[in-house]
């Protein structure tokens, strides 16, 4: 049996998106700080309230949702990319696996309905086994061709990208994994920052 861990609607992502599309993200990326008492101060200054540090900050937004502000080592680092959840459900059995990536292709062509809406059309879109599947926003994010063949991840994906060299590059995406209690779809929506590190060392893409 199938546990639903978020399922937000359309119009939640795309009043989610629309607060994110307001945030100063000059003053986010630089990182959060260390201590509590200022990290509760920046945090109010986008109307976010602190959850926990987990590879860098939980955070409840404006709307009641959690974004996780990334950092490849902890507080007081820089912000590499800010995600939210949009749609989460796990498997139960290996045989739940085609009913939940019918519903996860639904419910994600629904949220990428809302986001063009808001956005216009994204400068890509398409699934992992596109021909021009393109760079993801930080080197080995994504896996090289053949991991991303293998795997099947992004299941979909839609991209933004834009010529201001402070805007971030925004991205929704499907998972999908299949493999009974290890397997379920993820739809997240994640907004980039111009220093997303590579997948084990150093900087990689940059605005």
């Amino acid at each position: 049996m199938t546990s639903i861990i978020t399922d937000q609607p359309p119009q939640e992502l795309a009043a989610e998106l629309g607060a994110l599309l307001r945030v100063d993200w000059r003053s986010v990326w630089p990182g959060t700080p260390d201590g509590g008492a200022e990290r509760a101060e920046w945090c109010a200054g986008f109307g976010w309230e602190p959850l926990w540090s987990q590879s860098g900050l939980w955070v409840r937004t404006r709307r009641g949702g959690r974004l996780h502000l990334a950092s490849r080592a902890g507080l007081g680092r820089p912000v590499t990319r800010a995600s939210y959840t949009v749609w989460k459900v796990a498997e139960g059995a290996p045989s739940d696996g085609e009913a939940v990536l019918a519903t996860a292709v639904d419910r994600y062509a629904a949220h990428l309905a809302r986001m063009t809406a808001a956005l216009g059309a994204p400068g890509w879109e398409g699934a992992w086994d596109s021909p021009d599947f393109p760079e993801p926003p930080a080197p080995g994010r994504w896996g090289d061709a053949e991991e991303r063949r293998e795997l099947r991840a992004p299941y979909r994906l839609a991209q933004w990208r834009y010529p201001n060299p402070l805007a971030p590059v925004i991205v929704l995406a499907l998972d999908h994994r299949e493999g009974g209690y290890s397997g379920g779809g993820t739809i997240s929506l994640t907004f980039h920052g111009p220093a997303d590190p590579k997948a084990l060392d150093g900087p990689g893409w940059l605005l």
